[in-house]
């Protein structure tokens, strides 16, 4: 469950909407395996992250496996959780949680589903922006790029939060 938990968080965020066509599928899946496999030989990341990361792209053949049944994933977020705090420290257990989010975020990045946004969506979208923006400077981070923002869908955004709550952590989608 924890090889295969990066890999499946990542196409849960891809599979979340079928605006885009394949095309948008394509590009997504092809984030979620660079992604992974810069992750996988980062030299930073923590010691239990880069090791569950390694053993996912050692089993890269397996990832067609792995693509169904992705109701459960959420489910699987908390167990892998609980699993990890039983067996290292808490500074392990968040770099985990935090490399899922960003996995997760960067599937959601790679392509643009909505074009054609009315002006009151437009308006709508960049003052929730702007919101995420000034709290995130608050908090002394940096936010993500407008542009960034929009490639975000409605439903992928839903399933971030989805993902986030699960992971018991506050990431500003």
């Amino acid at each position: 469950m924890l090889v295969s938990l990066p890999y499946r968080v990542g196409l849960l965020v891809s599979q979340s909407d079928d605006v885009g066509g394949e095309d948008s599928d394509a590009k997504e899946k092809q984030a979620l395996g660079s992604l992974l496999s810069g992750y996988a030989g980062e030299i930073f990341v923590s010691e239990t992250v880069q090791y569950i990361l390694t053993e996912t792209m050692k089993r890269r053949e397996e990832w067609p496996k792995w693509s169904g049944n992705l109701t459960v994933v959420l489910d699987d977020c908390g167990q892998a959780v609980e699993l990890l705090r039983d067996q290292v420290d808490e500074k392990e257990v968040s770099a985990f949680k935090q490399h899922l989010m960003e996995i997760a975020e960067a599937v959601a990045v790679a392509f643009r589903e909505v074009e054609d946004l009315t002006f009151v969506d437009k308006l709508k979208m960049k003052i929730k922006f702007l919101k995420l923006e000034y709290q995130a400077k608050k908090q002394g981070h940096t936010y993500k790029t407008y542009d960034e923002f929009l490639n975000i869908s409605p439903k992928e955004r839903e399933v971030l939060e989805k993902i986030a709550s699960t992971l018991k952590i506050n990431y500003a989608i």
